[in-house]
């Protein structure tokens, strides 16, 4: 309080949000506003999180790709595309172990989507 009657624009902002706080129209705008930006963070941060997903699947690809390459010899492009398609985390863990288990690209292909 002694900071409020000792300092003219702190007592200047304090009747602001008084007058801005007895306003219901002004109220709402800033409720509106929080909610906006509730929306917008929560947005961002699941997009970040796809983000991340996304990454992940890409990266399990990749090394998917290189595994069978590696075991198999070189993966037909029709193959890969067909393993780049895949986005689920789970589905891919399981082809990564078929990729070391099976004898051929042709039957690691039967287990494809």
């Amino acid at each position: 309080s002694q900071l409020v009657e000792n300092d003219p624009l702190v007592m200047e902002a304090v009747e602001e949000l008084k007058r801005y706080s007895s306003n219901p129209d002004m109220r709402e705008l800033e409720r509106r506003h929080k909610l906006w930006k509730l929306e917008y963070y929560s947005g961002l941060e699941a997009a970040k999180e796809e983000g991340e997903v996304k990454g992940k699947a890409e990266g399990k690809t990749e090394a998917l790709l290189r595994i069978l390459a590696r075991q198999q010899g070189a993966v037909p492009e029709t193959l890969a595309e067909r393993v780049r398609a895949i986005t689920d985390i789970g589905k891919l863990d399981e082809l990564f172990d078929l990729a070391f288990d099976c004898g051929s690209l042709e039957e690691f292909g039967k287990h494809l989507p």
